[in-house]
C-alpha cells in the first residue's frame, strides 16, 4: 500500500508450522491457520497462504519445525 509521503509499506507476515500434542499446526502471528494430521499437509498450507498473501502485496515466509526451518513457498513440497 501507498502512503502520503510516497513511500511503500509492505506488510510482513510469518506462517510458522509446529507439532502440538501429536498434530501439526500451522498459524499466522497469533492466529491459527489450522490443524493438520501430517507435517507435510501443513507446510503445503502454509505455503498456499504465504502465496496467497504476497499476492495481496505482503512480505509472506515460512518456517517449520524443526528449529524454525525456513521453508520456500514456492517450491514443490509433495513428497514431506
Amino acid at each position: 500500500m501507498t502512503w502520503g509521503s510516497g513511500q511503500s509499506q509492505t506488510s510482513e507476515s510469518t506462517f510458522r508450522v509446529s507439532e502440538v500434542d501429536g498434530a501439526w499446526r500451522v498459524s499466522q502471528g497469533q492466529s491459527l491457520y489450522g490443524d493438520f494430521q501430517t507435517r507435510g499437509d501443513a507446510v503445503r498450507a502454509a505455503c498456499f497462504g504465504a502465496r496467497a498473501a504476497n499476492k495481496r502485496g505482503a512480505m509472506s515466509r515460512v518456517v517449520a519445525a524443526p528449529e524454525d526451518q525456513r521453508i520456500d513457498p514456492y517450491e514443490s513440497h509433495f513428497g514431506d
